[in-house]
């Protein structure tokens, strides 16, 4: 008999590829060369803390096509990539991180396994 209680079970590293490109479908562009994340217009119309979780989960599906070597990115080299003020970027990066949809690693940020089902429902929600 299969205990219920297994149906709660996750692997934290475990990744729902299906899910995460389901979340970037029209949202990103990947960079086949340099893995560097492209936001489409699309996404640019969401506020900045979903353009914030779509650029991470852009570079969660770029390591997971082993384009880039580590999807943790810098407060700055996210600054640069979205074209958003270090103030923007750090102030959201902070409230991502206490709503536990980022998790942050000596200074750089990434957006754990576990979270690719809340960004979908977050983009869902418009």
């Amino acid at each position: 008999m299969v205990d219920p209680l297994e149906r709660l079970l996750v692997d934290r590293e475990e990744l729902d590829r299906g899910m995460l490109a389901t979340v970037l479908a029209d949202l990103v562009y990947i960079d086949k060369s340099s893995g560097g994340i492209v936001l489409t217009r699309k996404a640019a119309q969401f506020s900045k803390k979903i353009q914030l979780l779509v650029y991470l989960a852009g570079r969660k599906a770029a390591k997971a096509l082993n384009i880039i070597d580590k999807e943790e990115s810098t407060p700055s080299a996210i600054q640069l990539a979205l074209g958003m003020s270090g103030g923007t970027v750090r102030g959201q990066l902070s409230i991502l991180a206490k709503e536990r949809l980022v998790s942050n690693t000596r200074g750089s940020y990434f957006l754990p396994n576990y979270a690719v089902e809340q960004v979908k429902n977050l983009l869902e929600k418009g």
